[in-house]
């Protein structure tokens, strides 16, 4: 990707969400949790474990939109053209599309840190706007014909954006299990 989606991406998908998020109600067993202690850094408590393996997962996610988008393209994926850092325009739109998409997705997992998205009874409509206006502001640059141009998108057949979303839709169901796994190992500890 490019410095501009990158940008668009940072404004844009991650901006909206972030400040939702914010106005997020506390979780019901907050009051009933164990202090953090004072000392203990940013990432203790298993949070740069949480950090790296989304990240983790988000890249392959994108990398995975790439790649699908090279093939719908071409028929095949080019690693001599990857190589010479010749970009494949399919692959850049898809992979942009499953980026910003994943982030609003992604949001919604972040509304807590283990509970799952399924059980919070509370709907924080800051959010659900925060990410249609996101979902919006995504599909200006893919679709009208200058913002394009300008982001070096190309058109994509119905396939390659339902399979872009498709991928970005991952995330849910990934950070479900995730939790899952974290709530049960938290507990035997």
């Amino acid at each position: 990707l490019e410095p501009v989606h990158l940008l668009w991406i940072n404004l844009v998908t991650d901006c909206f969400p972030a400040l939702a998020l914010g106005m997020e109600k506390a979780e019901r067993d907050i009051m009933r949790r164990q202090p953090r202690d004072a000392k203990a850094g940013v990432f203790a408590g298993g949070m740069g474990v949480d950090i790296a393996f989304q990240g983790v997962i988000i890249t392959l996610l994108v990398l995975a939109s790439f790649f699908a988008g090279m093939y719908f393209h071409n028929g095949a994926i080019d690693f001599a053209d990857l190589i010479d850092g010749i970009p494949d325009p399919e692959g850049v739109t898809m992979s942009f599309i499953t980026l910003s998409m994943v982030e609003i997705f992604h949001s919604f997992n972040m509304r807590s840190r283990r509970a799952s998205i399924f059980s919070m009874k509370r709907q924080n409509k800051w959010l659900w706007g925060a990410a249609l206006l996101a979902l919006a502001l995504t599909v200006v640059p893919v679709e009208v014909d200058f913002m394009a141009e300008v982001f070096g998108f190309m058109t994509l057949d119905p396939m390659a954006v339902l399979t872009a979303i498709g991928l970005a839709f991952l995330i849910i169901p990934i950070m479900e299990v995730y939790k899952a796994i974290m709530r049960a190992v938290e507990k035997d500890a």
